[in-house]
C-alpha cells in the first residue's frame, strides 16, 4: 500500500526534475546565439534558422502523431497572431538584444516578461492588479534597471538598442502567457507549443525566407541545431511533460526561472562575461520579483486549506 500512496509523490519529483531539466536547457540559448555570430550569423539569420528546425521538428511530430488533424480552419488566424506576437516576437528580439548585450542583461531583460503578463492581463481580462502583483512589477523593473546599470548614463547611452530590444523580448514572451489564456481553450499545451513555433515559422518566409539564409561555413549547424532542439523543442517538451505530472504550475513557474539564472553562468563561464556586483544584485531583485506572487498565491491557499 504505501508504494501505491508514494506514486504520485514519485512523479511529482520527476515533475519538477522534467522542468527544472527544461528551464536549464532553455539557459542555453544566448550562448548558442553567441557561438553563431562568432561564426558570421547574426541575429535574423539565427532566428530564423532556430524557427525552422524547430518548426520542422515538431511538424513532423504532429504528422506522425494526427495531431494535426486537430487543427480547425477558424483557428488559424488565431495562430497566425499568436506566432507573430509571442513566437516572432520573442525570436527576433531575444536574438537582436543578446547579439548587443551581455548574456546576463539579454536573460534578465526578457524575464521582465511575466510583469508585463501581469499588466497586460488587466488590461485585456480585467484581472485586478493586488499590492503584490505591484509589488513584483516594481520588484522587476529595479532590478533591470541595476542589471542595464540604468544610474550609469553613458552605460545606458551605448546599450539603448540592446536594451530596447531586450524590453521588446519581454513584452514578446510575455504573450505566450496572455494569449495562451485563449489558447489552453483551443488545444493542449504541447499542440499549442508546436502550432506557435510553426506559425512563427510561416512568419520568417516574410523576414528571412529559408533561401536567404546565410549559412557561410557547416560549423553554424552546430549552434544553429542547439538553438531548434536544445533551446526550443526539447525544452518545450519537457517543460510539458512535467506539467503533466500533476506538480502545481506556480511552482513549476518558480522552478523554470532558474533559466536566466543558468544563462547567466554560462555567459560568465563560456563567454567570459563580465558583471559587476551591482548587475548580480539585480538579477537577484528579478528573480525575486517574479516569484513573489507565485509563492503569495501558494501561501495563501495553504492557509485557506
Amino acid at each position: 500500500m504505501s508504494g501505491l500512496e508514494n506514486q504520485p509523490e514519485k512523479r511529482k519529483v520527476s515533475g519538477f526534475l522534467y522542468v527544472m531539466t527544461g528551464a536549464a536547457l532553455w539557459g542555453t540559448l544566448p550562448v548558442f546565439s553567441a557561438f553563431s555570430y562568432r561564426m558570421g550569423s547574426n541575429a535574423l539569420n539565427s532566428g530564423a534558422m532556430r524557427a525552422y528546425l524547430a518548426a520542422v521538428l515538431f511538424a513532423v511530430w504532429m504528422l506522425f502523431t494526427g495531431k494535426i488533424k486537430e487543427l480547425k480552419p477558424r483557428e488559424i488566424p488565431f495562430y497566425i497572431l499568436y506566432g507573430i506576437t509571442a513566437g516572432g516576437g520573442t525570436f527576433i528580439f531575444y536574438m537582436l538584444a543578446i547579439e548587443r548585450l551581455s548574456t546576463a542583461m539579454a536573460a534578465i531583460l526578457l524575464y521582465t516578461g511575466p510583469s508585463f503578463v501581469i499588466l497586460f492581463n488587466r488590461l485585456f481580462y480585467k484581472e485586478p492588479i493586488t499590492k503584490i502583483k505591484l509589488a513584483a512589477v516594481c520588484l522587476t523593473f529595479i532590478g533591470s534597471f541595476f542589471v542595464v546599470k540604468g544610474y550609469d548614463m553613458l552605460s545606458v547611452a551605448a546599450n539603448f538598442e540592446g536594451i530596447c530590444f531586450g524590453l521588446l523580448a519581454g513584452i514578446s514572451y510575455s504573450m505566450t502567457t496572455v494569449l495562451g489564456k485563449k489558447a489552453r481553450t483551443l488545444h493542449d499545451g504541447r499542440i499549442n507549443a508546436a502550432l506557435m513555433v510553426i506559425f512563427t515559422a510561416i512568419l520568417f518566409l516574410f523576414i528571412k525566407p529559408v533561401w536567404a539564409v546565410q549559412i557561410p561555413n557547416v560549423e553554424l549547424w552546430i549552434p544553429f541545431l542547439g538553438l531548434a532542439l536544445l533551446g526550443t523543442v526539447i525544452p518545450y517538451t519537457l517543460y510539458l511533460k512535467g506539467l503533466d505530472t500533476g506538480i502545481d504550475g506556480g511552482l513549476a513557474s518558480i522552478t523554470a526561472t532558474l533559466e536566466p539564472v543558468v544563462g547567466t553562468v554560462l555567459g560568465v563561464v563560456i563567454l567570459k562575461d563580465k558583471l559587476v556586483w551591482t548587475q548580480i544584485m539585480g538579477i537577484i531583485i528579478v528573480i525575486a520579483g517574479i516569484s513573489i506572487p507565485i509563492l503569495w498565491e501558494k501561501r495563501e491557499k495553504s492557509t485557506a486549506a
